[in-house]
């Protein structure tokens, strides 16, 4: 068996923050999403995922890498969609979300505007990353942006909801960690 190549695991390191704010267990055993909507939340998350990692490996990482020269411009090119992916984000939130919590709670959160909710969300996905991130991963995280940075913003969504689909097939018996939805043809 051929080892998983560093470009995946760096993918999937870049993500871990913006896939956790979904891991919403009882739910995800009910409810699956589209990979339209996985790449909604990755398009919208982004941003701030890209943010967290940049400040969290700041100490670890040289002052004249990648993050350091071109890291905000980055963040700045991925939150250029933010706006426009935040009502698939936040439709696809909710559908995780399913039945959890107290229906008050739920009522609160769907009643709240988006100038609210939004930020509320930003900093849930923020401070898990940054939380996530362990010092030896800055220097993969690093390099794994600088090789997404070519690509359009869209087509690293795109990708990052691809490599989740692929890498995220349950083994037997076990729920995955993400629920996306079977591929329409």
């Amino acid at each position: 068996m051929r080892p998983v190549s560093s470009s995946t695991r760096i993918a999937a390191t870049l993500v871990a923050g913006a896939a956790l704010v979904l891991q919403s267990q009882a739910a995800l055993a009910q409810n699956c999403l589209t990979e339209r909507e996985v790449t909604g939340l990755v398009t919208f998350a982004l941003p701030t995922v890209m943010n967290s990692a940049i400040t969290t490996c700041q100490p670890q990482l040289s002052p004249n890498g990648y993050f350091a020269t071109q890291g905000r411009s980055l963040v700045a090119r991925y939150a250029a969609g933010k706006a426009a992916a935040w009502p698939t984000a936040k439709a696809a939130l909710f559908k995780l979300g399913g039945d959890k919590g107290d229906a008050q709670t739920r009522d609160l959160l769907a009643k709240m505007p988006d100038e609210a909710l939004q930020p509320f969300a930003e900093g849930m996905v923020g401070q898990m990353v940054g939380s996530g991130i362990k010092p030896d991963q800055c220097v993969a995280i690093e390099r794994g942006a600088r090789l997404l940075a070519p690509l359009p913003p869209e087509n690293t969504a795109e990708l990052i909801t691809f490599i989740i689909s692929v890498a995220d097939k349950p083994k037997p018996g076990k729920t995955p960690k993400l629920s996306i939805c079977p591929a329409q043809n």
